[in-house]
Formats: structure tokens, C-alpha cells, sequence
């Protein structure tokens, strides 16, 4: 199948490797069908491409290695949604925001990741209900 990106150019993407939000992410409801993108220079970075709208990407980190006391209770009923029944299933990824300084001062929204089952290529955007996560947390360490 071949979508257009602004970001990319035409793509060839495999059909079968369309994740499936529903309902689609947060501001971006009506929005459903994605493609992760690797990133070869860095894996721990993906894109996420809209297949419906050709100028929306998202900029995608492991948050874990962003954070590595990080966590993410996924509930049953989630569980449930995604089809879940193995922890191998799960990918989860957060939104990497980068302002106008530069990718120095990007920012990671631990509050709202994105659930993937990557083998039923199902996914949601949870929201964590937990006080000691940030919407903003720094993807790099200030130097003292």
C-alpha cells in the first residue's frame, strides 16, 4: 500500500503492519490507522505516521530508557481491549515533544503512553492517574 507523508515522501507500507487506535489519540480521535517507523541512527526512537493524514507524525521514545524507574500498570480492562495475553505483546512508546530550542530540551509525556500489542497491532493512549509523573519530563539531563 502506498501512503503519502509529508515527512517521508511516498512510502510503500505493508498492510498488515497498520496499528489500529480506536479510539485514536488524544486531540487526534478521528484519526485511527498508524505505521511505527524505525529510526536507523537510533532505535530507541520510532515515528508514528498517520496513514489518513499525511502531515501528522509523532516523534516516539522507549520511555524506559528515558526513565528507567518508569512504570506502567496496564489494567485488565486494557488488557482485554489490546487482546493482551503475554507481556512480550506490548510495546510501549511516549510522545517526544521538541521545542523550538532543540532536540536538547525535548520532553517525554510519561502521563499518556501508548499501548501497542504489536502482534494483534491494536493500540491506545493510556492516561496514568499517578502524581510523580510528568507530561513534560526532560529526555536529557541538564549539564551542572
Amino acid at each position: 500500500m502506498i501512503i503519502d507523508t509529508a515527512r517521508f515522501g511516498q512510502m510503500d507500507i505493508d498492510e498488515q503492519n497498520i496499528i489500529k487506535f480506536r479510539p485514536g489519540l488524544l486531540a487526534f480521535e478521528d484519526l485511527s490507522d498508524y505505521v511505527l517507523i524505525d529510526i536507523a541512527e537510533n532505535r530507541d526512537f520510532k515515528w508514528l505516521q498517520s496513514i489518513q493524514e499525511p502531515g501528522l507524525s509523532f516523534l516516539l521514545v522507549d520511555p524506559f530508557i528515558a526513565n528507567p524507574e518508569y512504570r506502567v500498570e496496564l489494567q485488565a480492562e486494557m488488557m482485554a481491549k489490546l487482546n493482551i495475553a503475554r507481556a512480550e505483546d506490548v510495546l510501549i512508546y511516549t510522545i517526544v515533544t521538541v521545542p523550538a530550542g532543540g532536540l536538547q530540551e525535548a520532553t517525554t509525556n510519561l502521563v499518556g503512553p501508548l499501548v501497542i500489542n504489536w502482534r494483534e497491532k491494536r493500540g491506545v493512549q493510556a492516561v496514568l492517574e499517578k502524581d510523580d509523573l510528568e507530561v513534560k519530563y526532560p529526555l536529557f539531563k541538564k549539564a551542572a
